[in-house]
C-alpha cells in the first residue's frame, strides 16, 4: 500500500510574534517612515514587510490606497482581485496594485512574501514608463539584487534617520530599474513622451487633441498606446496624477483645499473636492487631519 506523504511548508511561525486576524494565524515584520509623503519627496519607499508569513484563509482589503503596493510571493500563493479581474501570483512572482487601486488578497496555501510601498510624484511616471504599471504580475529571474535593496530599505526605514533621506530615495530609484530589467520590457518612447507632457502641464485645462498635435498623432492612436501600456485612457491617468499630487499636497503644505484645487487642473473647489472624495473616500480637509494625526502618532 502507497502511503501518501502530506505536503510539507518551508513556512514557520515563531510563537512570540504570532497574532491572529480573524482566527488565521500570520507574522509580519513591518518597518515604515512616512517623512518622504509628508515632506513631498518625489520618489520614496513608505514602507517594507520583511517578510509577511502568512497561512492559508488569510485575507486583507484595503481601500483608495495613495501609493503603489508590491507584493513579492516567495513561497506559497495567494490570489489578488483588481478592479474585475482576479489574479493567482506564485513564489518568484511580483504583483503591482498601482496607486488609487483597492487591495484585495486571500492566502490560498501557506505563504511567505515580501510587501513594499512606493509613493511620490514621480512614481507613476516612473512605472509606467519603464513598463512596470502595465505588468499586473511579473515573473522574476534573479531576486537576489532585489532582496538586498529591501533589506537595506527595511533597516533605513526603522532607522528613521534624516541622514538617510537621499539615501531612501536613491535605493526606490535603484529598486525600480532592477524591476524594469527584470520585465524585459522596452518603454514605448512616445509614451514617455506623452507622460512627461502631462506632468508639466497638470495644472492646465486637458484636451486629448491637444497632446495628440504636440506629440504629432491621432487621438485615437493616442488613446490606443494608453490603453494598451497603462490599461487607462490620457484623461484617467492624468486624473490618477492629479489626486496623488493633491494627497502630498495635502499631507505636506499649508495650502487652502482652493489653491490645491488649481494646482491641480480644477476650475472649482467642488468639483476637485467630488474627485478627492471618490478617489480616496475622504474629503480632502478629512484625509489632512488624517494625515497630520499619523504624523504626530510617528513623532511620539
Amino acid at each position: 500500500m502507497t502511503v501518501s506523504k502530506r505536503r510539507i511548508h518551508r513556512v514557520n511561525f515563531e510563537p512570540q510574534s504570532e497574532v491572529f486576524r480573524k482566527g488565521v494565524p500570520f507574522h509580519m515584520n513591518s518597518e515604515s517612515w512616512d517623512y518622504g509623503r509628508n515632506h513631498a519627496i518625489p520618489l520614496w519607499t513608505e514602507y517594507v514587510i520583511y517578510p509577511a508569513i502568512l497561512s492559508r484563509g488569510y485575507k486583507f482589503l484595503q481601500l483608495h490606497q495613495t501609493m503603489s503596493s508590491f507584493e513579492l510571493v516567495l513561497e506559497g500563493s495567494m490570489t489578488f482581485q483588481l478592479d474585475d479581474t482576479r489574479l493567482e501570483v506564485k513564489a518568484s512572482e511580483l504583483c503591482l496594485i498601482p496607486a488609487g487601486k483597492t487591495k484585495k488578497l486571500e492566502v490560498q496555501e501557506d505563504c511567505r512574501k515580501i510587501v513594499f510601498g512606493i509613493c511620490g510624484q514621480l512614481h507613476l511616471p516612473l512605472l509606467a514608463t519603464t513598463g512596470i504599471l502595465s505588468k499586473s504580475v511579473m515573473r522574476l529571474g534573479n531576486l537576489d539584487p532585489i532582496l538586498a535593496i529591501l533589506k537595506e530599505l527595511h533597516r533605513l526605514l526603522k532607522e528613521k534617520s534624516e541622514r538617510s533621506i537621499s539615501h531612501i530615495s536613491a535605493l526606490t530609484m535603484e529598486l525600480v530599474m532592477e524591476l524594469s530589467r527584470e520585465s524585459g520590457k522596452v518603454p514605448d518612447p512616445q509614451l514617455a513622451d506623452a507622460l512627461h507632457f502631462l506632468e508639466y502641464h497638470q495644472s492646465e485645462p486637458f484636451h486629448v487633441n491637444a497632446l495628440a498635435a504636440e506629440l504629432h498623432v491621432t487621438p485615437d492612436f493616442l488613446n490606443r498606446l494608453f490603453l494598451k501600456e497603462l490599461g487607462i485612457p490620457p484623461k484617467q491617468y492624468l486624473i490618477e496624477q492629479r489626486m496623488l499630487l493633491a494627497a502630498t499636497l495635502l499631507a505636506s503644505t499649508a495650502l487652502t483645499v482652493q489653491e490645491i484645487s488649481s494646482r491641480c487642473g480644477y476650475k472649482t473647489q467642488f468639483s476637485f473636492s467630488k474627485e478627492f472624495r471618490k478617489r480616496y473616500g475622504l474629503s480632502p480637509l478629512a484625509f489632512r487631519k488624517n494625515s497630520r494625526q499619523r504624523e504626530c502618532m510617528n513623532m511620539t
